[in-house]
């Protein structure tokens, strides 16, 4: 995976193929320090064989290197990955921080193309997107609700996909990231 949004995309495919129904994303970028929370309603993980490349409950083929690419871009800036279970139910928390000032640090990528392209890629998906800057953690966008709110059609798509970039970016700039 060549940048964050791939890897982004990757996380939320991994919860989507958990079975969640809901998934929550917050973004924090300080001081050239990415931060990302992904907490998913799924079945949950049940070891850390999950950052394994050669454990995967993919059925298609034996390999699953999008969380060790992950662990490993992460470490290689001083950063950390965790991966928790949330209860006995279900539910997984996967967080990560890493320094975008390190020479080894993967670009953002189009992280509003990214989240545009989940939003059509699952549409049972109820997605929610919060931006944290200092201590305020501000809901930018929530899936569920713009899919009450949009009326179906090509023109509506393109007009959504317009849309759902735009008030990415803007909130991105807002903490530095273009």
């Amino acid at each position: 995976m060549r940048n964050i949004a791939d890897h982004l995309f990757d996380i939320i495919e991994n919860s989507v193929n958990a079975n969640a129904s809901e998934v929550i994303v917050t973004i924090a970028f300080s001081e050239g320090r990415f931060f990302c929370s992904i907490s998913d309603n799924g079945i949950g993980i049940v070891s850390q064989e999950v950052l394994d490349p050669f454990v995967t409950s993919r059925k298609t083929r034996k390999v699953g290197l999008g969380l060790p690419l992950l662990k490993k871009a992460v470490e290689d800036t001083g950063g950390y990955l965790r991966i928790m279970r949330l209860n006995r139910n279900g539910g997984t928390n996967l967080e990560f921080e890493m320094d975008m000032s390190h020479i080894d640090a993967k670009p953002f990528g189009d992280l509003p193309q990214t989240f545009s392209d989940i939003f059509f890629a699952w549409p049972e998906l109820n997605l929610k997107l919060f931006i944290k800057n200092g201590n305020l953690e501000n809901l930018i966008l929530d899936f569920q609700e713009l899919r009450n709110n949009t009326n179906h059609g090509l023109k509506n798509y393109l007009n959504v996909r317009k849309y759902i970039c735009e008030v990415i970016q803007k909130e991105l700039r807002k903490i530095n990231i273009e």
